[in-house]
């Protein structure tokens, strides 16, 4: 069954909104919150997660007396009939945190995050190179707000 396929309740999106801003709420929280058992809100969470709603979660960090990673948002331009197969490529790349399709003037935006500036430029090089690529746009994150 894919999200599509069955209907989110009030109670599903009051769920999902708590733990898109904290993933690893206690289902006891959670439940308090929006008026269900722990149990209830186990059983919901496990079904979305079953049904692909939520589809993993994940720890930003960022180390204390390191410099911040160098990230960017990066538009790609590209010409393929297999677009899955380009995705993995992209996932498969070190450093690649998002990969997003998106209308208008770009078919993906890639999120990307390296230690140095020099290693950001590794992984743009990498994908400028690829036939499919027909252009790239990059946007360098200057300060992230949240």
């Amino acid at each position: 069954m894919t999200p599509t396929d069955r209907q989110i309740d009030d109670l599903d999106r009051r769920l999902l909104a708590l733990l898109t801003k904290d993933g690893r709420a206690a289902m006891a929280e959670l439940g308090r919150s929006i008026g269900l058992s722990r149990t209830a809100v186990l059983a919901r969470v496990q079904r979305l997660e079953r049904d692909g709603v939520i589809r993993g979660y994940h720890a930003e960090v960022e180390l204390p007396g390191v410099a911040a990673a160098h990230r960017a948002r990066v538009g790609l331009v590209i010409r393929t009939t297999d677009v899955a197969g380009y995705v993995r490529r992209l996932d498969g790349l070190p450093g690649v945190t998002g990969i997003e399709t998106v209308a208008g003037e770009y078919d993906l935006i890639l999120l990307v995050s390296a230690p140095s500036a020099e290693e950001l430029d590794v992984v743009l090089d990498r994908i400028q190179g690829w036939r499919e690529t027909i252009r790239t746009t990059t946007w360098v994150v200057l300060k992230q707000y949240r």
